[in-house]
C-alpha cells in the first residue's frame, strides 16, 4: 500500500497493489512486480476459417485452418473493405498475415467477370526496415501467391528492375532508402501504385532506417 500524504492541501489516497503483486524495497528504488492478467478464454466459433475467403485467396493459406484472434478481428476490414490500417502487435502476433489478406482484397478488386486478374492493374509496394526482411517478406509472399500468377521482386540496396520488369511485378518488396528512388520523377510517370505497406516502427526519432529494428507496427495504405 503506497503511503497517504499531502501537497499544498492535495490529498492523495492509499493505493493498494493487485492480489499478487511482489514489492521489494531496493537501494535508491523499489520494484513492484505485478502479474498480467490471465487472458479470457477464446471460443474457437469466433475464429475466421479460411472457408471464408473467395476460392481464390484460400490457396495463399494452405495449411490454416483458420485465422487467429487479431486477424480475425481484422479480416472484416481488412479483406473485405478498402479502408487504411494501423496495426500495433507484437512481433510473432500475425501482422503478416494481416498483410495479405489486404493484398488479396486487391486482387480480388481486379478480377473479371470470369475469374481473370488484371495484373496490369495494380501494383503494391511493401516497405521493410532492411534488405533482409525484404529478402524475407519476398520469400513468403513470392511462394503463397504464386498460383495465383503473382509475381513478387525484391528491389533494395543496388538492385534496378528495368521499367518493363517493374511492369510485369504486382508486388515490389523495397526499403525506405529505394523507396525514394521509386517515387522519383523517373519512376512515377511509367507506375501506378494501388497499396502501400510500411513495415517498420521509428524507435529512435531521427534514427537512420538502417538502425531501425522490426518493430511492431505494420501501416496499410490502400491508394
Amino acid at each position: 500500500i503506497f503511503g497517504i500524504g499531502s501537497v499544498q492541501g492535495a490529498s492523495f489516497r492509499s493505493t493498494r497493489l493487485p492480489s499478487g503483486a511482489v514489492r521489494v524495497d531496493k537501494d535508491g528504488y523499489t520494484e513492484v512486480s505485478i502479474p498480467a492478467k490471465p487472458r479470457p478464454k477464446l471460443d474457437p466459433s469466433q475464429l475466421v476459417p479460411i472457408s471464408e475467403f473467395d476460392e481464390f485467396a484460400r490457396a495463399a493459406f494452405t495449411g490454416i485452418p483458420r485465422l487467429n484472434r487479431l486477424q480475425s478481428d481484422l479480416f472484416g476490414v481488412a479483406y473485405q473493405s478498402n479502408r487504411n490500417l494501423l496495426i500495433c502487435a507484437p512481433t510473432g502476433a500475425g501482422k503478416t498475415n494481416v498483410a495479405m489478406m489486404t493484398v488479396l482484397r486487391e486482387i480480388k478488386a481486379n478480377i473479371d467477370e470470369y475469374g481473370a486478374i488484371d495484373r496490369d492493374a495494380f501494383k503494391i509496394i511493401y516497405v521493410a526496415p532492411m534488405k533482409a526482411l525484404a529478402q524475407e517478406i519476398v520469400g513468403k509472399f513470392g511462394k503463397r501467391l504464386r498460383p495465383l500468377g503473382i509475381s513478387v521482386r525484391e528491389l533494395t540496396g543496388d538492385m534496378q528492375l528495368t521499367k518493363a520488369e517493374i511492369a510485369a511485378t504486382q508486388m515490389i518488396v523495397t526499403t525506405p532508402e529505394k523507396w525514394d528512388v521509386i517515387t522519383s520523377v523517373a519512376y512515377r510517370s511509367s507506375v501506378r501504385v494501388s497499396a502501400v505497406f510500411n513495415d517498420f516502427c521509428v524507435l529512435n526519432v531521427g534514427a537512420s532506417p538502417a538502425k531501425v529494428a522490426k518493430g511492431p507496427l505494420l501501416f496499410g495504405s490502400s491508394c
